[in-house]
Formats: C-alpha cells, sequence, structure tokens
C-alpha cells in the first residue's frame, strides 16, 4: 500500500513538471519571445560576445543608418544602374549585420558565400608557403607567440650585458587607425604580384610524422603542403630533408597558375560587394577582414611600408647618432597592424614614436591615438592615450597582442587587463545539461594558450615571473570554475568530483607546457629552458584556488577544507623558495582582486 502511494506522488509529480514545462514554453514561444521580435532588435556587443542587449527597433534603426552613412563617407560606393548588375554578375555579394562598439557599430561580414571551393585554400598555402620561404618580404611581421618567442628570445640573448647593467629600457607600441580599411588596392596587387615569382605552383599534399620526448612516433593530419615551380619530385625533396620531421607523401597533387592567382587575389581584393537592406555597396578602399586572405594580405602591406620607408628611417637614425649600425641594440616587430619597439635608445624610441605619430600617407596609414604606448615623457602628447599598466607592486608594463611585457626586464606576462571592465560570466558559456566531464574540458581549454613557452621560458623570465604566470593563469581559472559550477543546474555533484576536476586541470597544464617547450625546441630556432616541477604547478594552482574560492566561502565550504587539506600534503614549500613567496604575493596579482566574478 505504501509503495503504491509512493509511484502515485511521484507520478502526480512528473505529472506537474510536465505541465509547469508546457506553460513556461507557451509563455516564452507565443507571449514573450513574439512580444521582443516586435520591439527589439536582439544581438551581442563586440566586448562581451557572450551577453545579450535588446535594443528598442527605432534606436537600431538610427543607430544602422548612422553606421550606413559612415560606410558611405569613407571607403563604400552604392550600386547603382548598369554597374550594379554588371558587378553583381561578376562578383558574389555578402551579407552584413551590424554589432555595437564603445563608440560606433563593426559591420561583421559572412563572407562564405565568396568562397572558390578549394582554390582559396590554395591561394592561402601559397600565400603562407612564400611567407615561411622570405619573411623579408612582411618586414617584421610576427603570426603567433611563437615567432614573438623566437624573435624576443634572440634580441635578449644579444642585450643580456645591458639588461644585467640595467640600462634602461624604451618601449613604443603603436596600432594602426582601421588598418585593413585603407589598403590602397592597386598597391596591395602590386607587392603581390611582385612576391609571386614563378609561373606555375604545384601543390602536394603530406602527412607529417614527428618524434615526442619519449620517442615516440606521432602522426600529424594537419595537411601539411609542399610546393613546387614544377611537378619534379625532387624540389619537394630538397622540402622534406630541411623539415623538423618525416613527411608522407600522401599522393594529391593539384597545381594553379600564378594568373590564376592574381586572378582570383583581384576578386578578392576589389570585389568585396556588401547587401545591406535592398542595397549593395561595393568597397573602394581597403579589403575585407573576414576573408581567409586578409591577415597575410595586411601583414604583407604593412611589411612593405616597413621595408620601404621605416626600415630605412630606422636604419638613417641610427647612422645620424653615430652607432654601429650592425649592433642589434633595438627590435621592432609588428602583429597584422600592432607595432612594437623597443630599445635602449631614448632619442631612437622618441624618433620612432614622432615618426609613426606623422603617418605614411602614400599608403594612406595613420595610428590610433588611442592605442598608443611607452614608458617615457614625450612632449606635445597630450591627445595620445598611453595605455601603461602599472600593478600596486610598482612594476610598469606595456600590453601588446595578448602579451604585458615588464619595462624594466623585457618578461613576459600574459595580458588580463581586458578583464578589468566585464565580468568573467560573460566571458563562457554553459550547456544545459552539463557534467563534471562538461566542465573538466572548458577549463582544459582555457588553459591550452596560456601553455605557451614564452610564459615559462627561464632564458627570458626570472623563476618569480615563471612562476607568477602559473598563479595568474589559475587565478582566472578558479574564477571561471565558480562561474561555471554556479551555472551549472545540476548541483549534485560532490565535492570529491570537484576536487578531482580541479586537479586534473594541474595535471594537465604542467603536461602541455612540457610538450609545448619539447616542440618548440624541436620547431623553432629557439632554445627554452623549463625549471619547473609539477609538485611547484600543483601547489600554486592549489593555492589559486584557495585564494579565489575564499571569496565565496558560504557556497564552497566543503572544497574550501579538501583544499586545505590536498595543499597540507605538500608541506610548507614556499618556505624554502623565494620565486614561489613572490608569485603567491597579493601586490604582484593586483588587477585579479578587481575582476567581478
Amino acid at each position: 500500500m505504501a509503495n503504491g502511494t509512493g509511484l502515485s506522488n511521484l507520478s502526480a509529480e512528473k505529472k506537474h513538471k510536465n505541465i509547469l514545462h508546457c506553460w513556461i514554453n507557451w509563455l516564452f514561444s507565443d507571449i514573450v519571445i513574439p512580444l521582443v521580435q516586435a520591439y527589439f532588435y536582439v544581438t551581442e556587443r563586440e566586448s562581451r560576445r557572450y551577453d545579450v542587449f535588446y535594443y528598442p527597433k527605432t534606436v537600431w534603426r538610427d543607430l544602422t543608418r548612422n553606421a550606413i552613412a559612415s560606410l558611405n563617407r569613407q571607403s563604400f560606393k552604392v550600386l547603382r544602374g548598369t554597374s550594379r548588375k554588371a558587378i553583381k554578375h561578376s562578383f558574389c555579394s555578402s551579407r552584413v549585420r551590424f554589432v555595437p562598439k564603445a563608440k560606433d557599430m563593426r559591420p561583421l561580414v559572412n563572407l562564405k558565400a565568396q568562397s572558390k571551393g578549394g582554390l582559396l585554400n590554395k591561394c592561402h598555402l601559397i600565400i603562407k608557403k612564400v611567407r615561411d620561404e622570405n619573411p623579408e618580404v612582411f618586414g617584421s611581421s610576427v603570426f603567433d607567440y611563437n615567432n614573438v618567442h623566437q624573435n624576443l628570445s634572440h634580441f635578449i640573448s644579444s642585450v643580456r650585458s645591458h639588461l644585467k647593467e640595467k640600462f634602461k629600457i624604451y618601449i613604443v607600441v603603436a596600432d594602426v587607425l582601421k588598418a585593413f580599411d585603407c589598403i590602397s588596392h592597386d598597391m596591395v596587387l602590386k607587392i603581390m604580384d611582385d612576391v609571386l615569382k614563378c609561373d606555375d605552383y604545384v601543390l602536394r599534399n603530406c602527412t607529417k610524422v614527428v618524434c615526442n620526448k619519449s620517442k615516440n612516433a606521432i602522426y600529424r593530419f594537419d595537411s601539411n603542403v609542399a610546393i613546387s615551380k614544377g611537378n619534379n619530385i625532387c624540389d619537394f625533396l630538397i622540402q622534406l630533408s630541411s623539415s623538423s620531421g618525416i613527411l608522407v607523401d600522401q599522393g594529391k597533387i593539384s597545381s594553379i597558375q600564378k594568373i590564376e592567382l592574381q586572378r582570383l587575389l583581384s576578386e578578392q581584393v576589389k570585389g568585396n560587394i556588401l547587401k545591406i537592406g535592398h542595397n549593395f555597396y561595393i568597397q573602394q578602399v581597403g579589403i575585407a577582414q573576414g576573408s581567409k586572405l586578409s591577415p597575410n594580405l595586411c601583414s604583407l602591406y604593412y611589411g612593405h611600408l616597413e621595408n620601404s620607408v621605416l626600415s630605412k628611417f630606422l636604419h638613417e637614425d641610427k647612422i645620424n647618432s653615430g652607432e654601429d649600425v650592425s649592433a642589434p641594440k633595438s627590435l621592432l616587430m609588428r602583429f597584422i597592424d600592432d607595432f612594437i619597439f623597443i630599445s635602449f635608445s631614448k632619442k631612437h624610441a622618441l624618433n620612432f614614436f614622432n615618426r609613426m605619430r606623422r603617418g605614411f600617407v602614400h599608403y594612406n596609414c595613420y595610428m590610433n591615438d588611442s592605442k598608443y604606448g611607452f614608458n617615457f615623457e614625450v612632449a606635445n602628447s597630450e591627445h595620445c592615450c598611453n595605455r601603461l599598466y602599472r600593478g600596486d607592486d610598482g612594476f610598469s608594463f606595456i600590453p601588446w597582442s595578448g602579451l604585458l611585457i615588464n619595462c624594466e626586464t623585457l618578461e613576459i606576462q600574459a595580458d588580463y587587463t581586458r578583464y578589468l571592465d566585464i565580468n568573467i560570466s560573460s566571458t563562457i558559456t554553459v550547456k544545459m545539461h552539463s557534467s563534471t566531464k562538461y566542465l573538466q574540458s572548458k577549463l582544459c581549454h582555457y588553459m591550452r594558450p596560456k601553455c605557451h613557452p614564452i610564459f615559462y621560458d627561464s632564458t627570458t623570465n626570472s623563476p618569480g615571473t615563471v612562476k607568477l604566470n602559473i598563479y595568474q593563469t589559475f587565478l582566472l581559472c578558479a574564477m571561471k570554475f565558480h562561474c561555471y559550477v554556479r551555472s551549472m543546474p545540476d548541483v549534485n555533484i560532490s565535492n570529491p568530483e570537484l576536487l578531482h576536476v580541479i586537479k586534473r586541470t594541474f595535471r594537465y597544464m604542467h603536461s602541455l607546457i612540457v610538450r609545448r617547450t619539447h616542440d618548440v625546441e624541436l620547431q623553432y630556432n629557439v632554445r627554452p629552458i623549463l625549471k619547473l616541477r609539477r609538485k611547484e604547478t600543483t601547489w600554486l594552482g592549489l593555492s589559486a584556488y584557495l585564494r579565489v574560492l575564499q571569496k565565496k566561502q558560504s557556497r564552497y565550504k566543503n572544497l574550501l577544507a579538501l583544499l586545505t587539506e590536498e595543499i597540507g600534503k605538500y608541506g610548507h614549500l614556499d618556505r624554502d623558495s623565494d620565486s614561489l613567496r613572490y608569485a603567491v604575493d597579493d601586490s604582484h596579482s593586483s588587477m585579479f582582486w578587481k575582476f567581478k566574478f
């Protein structure tokens, strides 16, 4: 009888839940969503892409009208009459939507319709190959942290005596204003034409086999492509012999002529047509940001600017100052449109700053006054916003391309300043039905970009900074952990399960750092030194989680007890380590205590 009553109660509860679900579904599908669609435009913002914003449709119409008028004034022209018909037949149009920024709107273009199948991919691979074989035509371009690490490591090695004697370092950062939108079509096509030396290109797909530290073979199916001037196996064998691994020919060969590449590039550069409402607009100056080719074309364009104007200016500046031109006392790098200049001469740094501020008329290139960074006094720079960051510990840093560069030592930290203006919860997405496995995968995914050897290489960073980079990575990871746990509908996850997930991220991070350090040594001309023990990584991770979750101790009382017990197994590891004490000192992570999570 009791069992029958229990089953009856369960059945009634399930029925009530189903009725509630049906009512909620009806409320949203028939009332809430139609009302929102009728009166609001729903979108994200550029700086907060996981948050949802509701703009009254009258307000949104005014915003988009102003954005379209701005496009007309700058670099786009409305297509009308016969020109509209002719160009529409020749090129594909792309749909546009606008995303609000702090002061204006950014047009986001869907370029999928413009893809020419594999042809665009072939062109991309050929430009990449040209970039690898002739990096000088791209100027001081760097394309990822591997390039930055390589350049910075070599520079620091050449000026180590200056750093030991604590010579003053002068750094300038400058960002091109609307870099993609001011590129001259004819000039970039002419530059590209000069770079493509061959009349025919043959592409051969290969799979790379490399050896890991345990001497095990690893197959990488990341579509390596060898490019030759003709279908001659000898040309490919020369490339294979210089590769860091064994390339296995997949037997897939394709070819493309230079004239075909030129036609495709011309279409990509000059045929950017946007469909906004019922009107079509063609871009007269600048290139589309969403194209696969755009980053390399942009890097090549500003590389040509450097080689033609800027390098000559820096060379003459050295000669005029009576310095040895062969002495590497300065370093110039550029990530697409973001310049950084490092020098031990204030005069050189000031001259570089003033030259960048004047702009380059022939290239239609001018700097963004709100994105400068410099660590010295500059006269008449009131209108320039200086992005110098100074923490509570008194150290000054220049933010550049996701990195914080120490103005006194050139040590590298990750740039977390962008989190100062947003809530950490707005940087994550959560599934309706999440699990501990999902939580673990999300935390490990966050870790990946933070495991680059540039942050942990003891040839460029001190032991304290290496440990601090580990600690700060886990501080933010702990904040994201809280946001995920708070958002997950299943509140029945046990504390031991959560502890297991946390410890798993420690092991994952340490293993990935070790593996990537080894990979960099194999593939780049860099010899990084990793002085980091697994137990130090774990101790720093536990310390970070304890520091963060103590701010939410009412929710994590039992988990904090488990974390305290776990860190107790390592004893007073920091007592005999200055670098560990330095890492967990709150003054070195002062920005983190201002984050909202």
